[in-house]
């Protein structure tokens, strides 16, 4: 393993590998159960009532964590991280996103998914050095992103291409939509709160002793650090199993 790698994960913080992993567990349950809702098994609507703040609130977790992993990630490297890095990361993370475009348009159709949470991240990561330059007033403009987000609710526009801002079509629908508006501002909520879970968490910038995993909170750590790659494979292995038993999508 690279000398760089094998620092990373000797200062990742197993907290919140543990929390993101427990969110990865509650997501590939909510698109299961999307999945069987979409095809008219589950007879209930998974897109209101509880399981739609089920399912925001796995968003949320998601998104605090990044905003807290940008802000760890460049208190952690002395005089910041530098915008090829998180050009990388975002371009990486954005490709990812129109890969799984390019994958549900023929399964879900018109509510595939153009603009999901791959494409946020993606955008956020590119926005990084942004994100940091406000860290100290992050939390009140997070709110007022969020604020924003419902304004930009109940208006409509014509065209498809301003969806990444939050402004949509009326009556348009997507298995994955996530808008700038409101989603940037849960970012910078944990961009303003980082160096304060930082400074609870008993870390500092640099190397530091790598904190032993409980074994008990193993799995959900495992989960947690392989995030990206189970997002990216758990759909298509959950329609795939569906389709070989006999459900179709389309």
């Amino acid at each position: 393993m690279p000398s760089s790698q094998a620092a990373a994960r000797r200062t990742r913080l197993w907290p919140i590998d543990a929390i993101r992993g427990l969110a990865v567990a509650g997501m590939v349950f909510y698109h299961l159960m999307w999945d069987l809702y979409f095809v008219g098994i589950y007879p209930g609507d998974v897109t209101q009532g509880g399981w739609r703040v089920f399912a925001r609130g796995i968003a949320t977790t998601f998104l605090v964590l990044v905003g807290f992993n940008i802000s760890l990630f460049n208190r952690r490297r002395p005089g910041g991280v530098p915008y090829r890095r998180w050009l990388e990361r975002g371009l990486k993370v954005l490709g990812w996103g129109m890969v799984i475009s390019l994958v549900t348009w023929p399964i879900f159709g018109r509510q595939f998914i153009a603009y999901g949470v791959l494409h946020f991240i993606g955008t956020a990561l590119l926005l990084a050095p942004l994100l940091l330059k406000v860290e100290g007033f992050a939390v009140p403009l997070g709110l007022a992103f969020i604020a924003g987000g419902r304004l930009l609710g109940t208006r409509y526009v014509d065209t498809v291409w301003l969806l990444p801002l939050g402004l949509r079509p009326w009556q348009y629908t997507s298995v994955d939509y996530f808008p700038l508006i409101p989603w940037l501002g849960v970012v910078l909520l944990g961009v303003g709160l980082g160096p304060l879970l930082v400074q609870r968490l008993g870390t500092r910038p640099g190397p530091e002793a790598p904190v032993p995993t409980p074994r008990w909170a193993r799995p959900a750590v495992f989960l947690g650090r392989h995030s990206l790659v189970i997002y990216i494979l758990h759909q298509p292995v959950i329609i795939a199993v569906l389709m070989l038993s006999g459900v179709r999508f389309v």
